[in-house]
């Protein structure tokens, strides 16, 4: 937990805002329990492909930074919140790891957890934007899943409710996290019929934890389901299941076992180069196809998994014939991941922009299983006998000291809203100077003047709505980010606007807050009289 929580006080320290959609997120976050309560995640840019408005399907996500955000404000909140979640998943990874094989299983979750800390670097460890803040929860869906294939049913619950967060927030996770759900029970269910004498590992509490995971299942997702019958409109899991229908050309099986032979089986594996450099941002070519630079080919790719599969598969028979039943099952929920993650990249969709790395974060923590899994299995069987099991320990003991002193120094990667980082001051100044301002009426929020990927209008929006002030959505697509009861109703006598650059005021136009912008330009926001310009 060393590196999460340094990470937490270098955010706090540095005043770290929560810049461009994560802001959005804070926003929402902020919404819990009042009028405008979040029923579904944020909206998703596959929207734009889709040809429907549609958001991520829970707002589970936003409700656990409500924990932290509500109390601690916009700034240190979404810090300390995206922190915690991250510490919380530690944990849940290395209980489950122990519930899976005693103390040596919590050791080798505990070297992943470490690793994946140190793989991400510091800033992505307090950072709320949801393919970042999601890495180490999905990390421990894993654990409790190789638990639960273990014989554990009381590990059941806990993989329904983190899967739940995961997918909810960020549907690129959906098809791993319910086929390793269903690969998990199923695991369980036949080595209790069929395994030998010996491979004995007892199925505890399955009556208790299949009620549990009812509940919990049903909790998770009452709020998406209430929405969907009684909310406003076409509801949003509607949405969903009318836009997968429609969605954009696959990236099919040449590409996406592309991507996963890059992160899972070559080097730098999951390692801290891979998580900025193994997937590049690219845009579609002029013939509309995707042609990612520095991806192995796919001859190399198809020999690389052939290696993988024939490794694990060696791996898997020796295992059960020797009757090492732990290692048995981390390799067989490891290579079932490692298929679902193949037939999720083949049939999910490029952006609008093209193939962006977020799509595919779920990739790293399964190429930390896989490495753990494949280790561990050669450690049982064909070191067990040449070193003392006390040395092993030792061992995994070091390796958890060496990742976390590793992870010590800051790392800050250009990913996401954090490759505007050098804004922050510029966004804290606007958000001091909007904590103080009071619309006269209500005001719509005017898009028009934005650029892509800008850092300034999500927390704008999120400082001027923590405040209490009523700030609608300027288009019906904004409008699902910033909640139903911010339709604009046009009956606004008020717009606002950010700008960014030279700002001439027009009559009944003046600046509520600015600030200057990293390059030295000036950053606005105005309030604009509509009875006056006549908008």
């Amino acid at each position: 937990m060393l590196p999460v929580l340094l990470a937490i006080v270098r955010g706090l320290i540095a005043h770290r805002v929560p810049l461009g959609d994560n802001g959005l997120i804070t926003l929402r976050a902020n919404d819990t329990f009042t009028a405008n309560h979040p029923w579904f995640g944020t909206w998703t840019s596959a929207s734009l492909t889709a040809g429907i408005d549609f958001n991520n399907p829970s707002p589970l996500h936003f409700q656990v930074l409500a924990l932290f955000v509500k109390p601690l404000g916009i700034i240190s909140g979404a810090v300390i919140g995206a922190g915690s979640l991250n510490l919380a998943a530690i944990w849940v990874a290395v209980r489950h790891g122990r519930h899976f094989d005693g103390r040596r299983g919590e050791t080798l979750f505990a070297v992943a957890s470490t690793g994946l800390s140190w793989t991400m670097g510091s800033e992505m460890l307090v950072d709320v934007w949801q393919p970042h803040s999601l890495v180490l929860p999905f990390f421990a869906f894993l654990a409790t899943s190789v638990a639960v294939a273990a014989g554990r049913w009381r590990s059941l619950p806990w993989a329904v409710g983190i899967g739940s967060l995961v997918m909810g927030a960020h549907l690129s996770f959906t098809y791993v996290v319910l086929g390793l759900l269903v690969a998990a029970a199923v695991v369980c269910l036949l080595m209790d019929r069929r395994r030998p004498s010996g491979m004995q590992i007892g199925t505890d509490g399955w009556r208790r934890g299949l009620a549990a995971t009812f509940v919990v299942g049903f909790l998770c997702w009452l709020q998406p389901l209430l929405e969907q019958l009684f909310g406003p409109g076409e509801g949003n899991l509607s949405r969903v299941l009318d836009a997968s229908s429609g969605a954009d050309k696959p990236l099919g099986a040449g590409l996406a076992s592309r991507l996963v032979a890059q992160v899972v089986v070559l080097p730098p594996w999951w390692l801290r180069s891979s998580f900025t450099d193994s997937v590049q941002p690219t845009p579609y070519s002029v013939d509309g196809s995707l042609h990612p630079a520095g991806l192995v080919g796919h001859a190399g790719a198809a020999a690389a998994l052939a290696v993988f599969f024939g490794v694990t598969g060696g791996l898997l028979w020796l295992c059960w014939r020797r009757r090492q039943r732990a290692a048995f099952v981390l390799l067989l929920v490891t290579t079932a991941a490692m298929l679902l993650a193949l037939a999720t990249a083949t049939v999910m969709p490029a952006g609008v922009l093209g193939l962006a790395p977020h799509q595919v974060r779920w990739l790293w923590p399964i190429a930390a299983l896989s490495m753990l899994a494949v280790g561990n299995a050669v450690q049982c069987l064909f070191l067990q006998t040449l070193v003392p099991p006390a040395r092993h320990g030792m061992a995994a003991y070091g390796l958890v000291a060496v990742l976390a002193l590793l992870a010590v120094p800051a790392k800050d990667s250009d990913l996401g809203p954090s490759a505007s980082r050098s804004s922050n001051d510029a966004i804290r100044s606007l958000m001091n100077q909007l904590g103080g301002v009071q619309l006269p009426g209500p005001a719509y929020f005017d898009d028009s003047t934005l650029q892509f990927a800008e850092p300034y209008s999500g927390p704008v929006l999120a400082a001027l709505t923590g405040t209490g002030q009523p700030i609608r959505a300027g288009n019906p697509g904004f409008a699902r980010q910033l909640g139903e009861h911010r339709h604009r109703r046009n009956d606004e006598q008020w717009s606002i606007q950010v700008r960014v650059g030279a700002t001439e005021l027009a009559e009944g136009e003046q600046v509520v807050a600015s600030a200057t912008a990293p390059d030295g330009t000036q950053v606005a926001v105005v309030l604009i009289d509509l009875t006056v310009t006549g908008g």
